[in-house]
């Protein structure tokens, strides 16, 4: 029906928009399902299914990580998370930035964690930035994760048009 709208010419940018985002919040959920059945050991074919899971998994990580970089940059205009990791008299990150950079690269998921917990004090943390510590993400997604988040927190100015899409 949807397609048979676009070749008509009758669709809207709007309605794609909620169609797409539909689908994207369907395919996130439809990994987490996955993910708590593969944590059940009496389901069968758990090769199967876990392998149906590591397909939507990595579908959706490209999705997560501009998700975490516009996380980022949205977090600039929250004063008090941005001030505890950005000196804007310096114009540089604190040491803390570079802190969890380095543990980051290092592969220590709960160091990070203390560590932007400490940022956040206050702050409710979004559900993509804790999803990035699930421990069924390889270290290499989880460094991908956060560097993503980080380049938007402490990454160049955006140009207004990628500011219009918040």
């Amino acid at each position: 029906m949807f397609v048979e709208w676009v070749s008509q010419g009758k669709v809207k940018i709007e309605e794609f928009r909620e169609a797409f985002t539909a689908l994207d919040d369907f395919t996130v959920n439809l990994q987490d399902t996955l993910e708590e059945l593969l944590k059940r050991s009496e389901i069968e074919d758990k090769d199967e299914w876990r392998y149906w899971w590591m397909l939507l998994a990595q579908r959706n990580s490209a999705k997560l990580c501009e998700e975490l970089r516009k996380y980022g940059f949205s977090l600039r205009k929250t004063t008090e998370v941005y001030e505890r990791i950005y000196d804007r008299e310096k114009k540089k990150p604190r040491g803390l930035a570079y802190r969890i950079l380095e543990l980051t690269r290092l592969g220590k998921r709960d160091e990070v964690f203390f560590s932007l917990l400490n940022i956040f004090q206050g702050v409710e943390i979004k559900p993509d930035l804790a999803r990035v510590f699930n421990p069924v993400y390889s270290d290499d997604l989880f460094r991908v994760f956060i560097y993503s988040f980080l380049s938007g927190l402490l990454g160049p100015k955006k140009n207004s048009s990628e500011e219009v899409e918040q």
